[in-house]
């Protein structure tokens, strides 16, 4: 992982924000995780590794930011001054909730996201997509409203490796539990499944699989209290029809995304997984 330029952006990112413990989710999340709970074959998931698919990397970080966060125009300051320290550059067409830059090897983009602003909605204008706090330090984040409880129950992964200044970095950071990463993963695959081009929807589908499957027997007791606790929220019912409909029908179209993918894998447990999605989204 130590030549991984998505690994030396998110130590950059640490070290410079200092003491701002990072929620990192979308693939990268999955990618991060999946290697630790590989390096620790004590802790059991509810899907042998012979029954997942490959760690996939990708090309992005997506950073998930507390609703504090992304609401308090200081703090967003101090973000937006580390991005910059970084040598990162905004993306004109997301401007400003995407930054990028040209890394050896690769180019690495990064993602800002909003959790859930919740009480914390009055402090910012009202905006449909985004969070823009008062006043502008231009940088804003891409509302996650999907991401429910996104900062709780969430799994500590140590990370470490070599700075962009060859230094050496140590840190950990926050990777969201099941449960808000299958409502993250299942609403992506709803907007994405219709795609000319489905190699995203075959990938969050794939993703989906990957979340059941990586849960661990701690993490599974916070899966369902969260499930129970949220059973009446319309996101969470939105994703449910979106689990029955697509990924637990034999038939939907989930399920054929999975099996059309690169990774899969007779070794799957789709029946399984099918079983266990079921009883999470009843």
């Amino acid at each position: 992982m130590d030549r991984d330029p998505l690994l030396t952006t998110l130590l950059d990112l640490d070290a410079a924000l200092q003491n701002r413990q990072l929620i990192v989710g979308g693939g990268y999340g999955l990618f991060l995780k999946q290697l630790y709970l590989q390096e620790h074959d004590d802790i059991q998931t509810l899907f042998p590794h012979s029954a997942l698919p490959q760690a996939r990397t990708t090309e992005d970080i997506d950073v998930i930011f507390r609703a504090e966060v992304v609401t308090d125009s200081n703090a967003m300051k101090e973000i937006r001054a580390a991005l910059d320290t970084l040598g990162f550059q905004p993306v004109e067409s997301a401007k400003y909730t995407q930054f990028t830059k040209e890394l050896r090897p690769g180019r690495v983009k990064i993602d800002l996201l909003a959790a859930p602003l919740a009480e914390f909605a009055s402090r910012v204008p009202k905006d449909a997509r985004r969070v823009k706090p008062r006043p502008s330090v231009q940088l804003h984040a891409s509302k996650l409203e999907e991401a429910l409880a996104v900062d709780r129950d969430a799994l500590s992964v140590p990370i470490s490796g070599t700075l962009s200044t060859g230094a050496q970095h140590q840190t950990t950071v926050l990777i969201p539990q099941g449960f808000s990463y299958l409502l993250m993963k299942l609403h992506a695959f709803r907007d994405r499944m219709d795609d000319e081009d489905r190699e995203l929807g075959r990938h969050h589908a794939l993703d989906v699989y990957r979340i059941v499957g990586l849960i661990t027997k701690q993490e599974y007791d916070d899966v369902t209290r969260l499930a129970s606790e949220f059973v009446s929220h319309p996101i969470v019912g939105e994703a449910s029809r979106i689990a029955r409909e697509h990924f637990i029908d034999p038939d939907g179209r989930g399920q054929l995304r999975i099996r059309e993918h690169a990774l899969f894998s007779d070794a799957f447990a789709i029946e399984k997984f099918a079983e266990e999605l079921a009883s999470l989204f009843p």
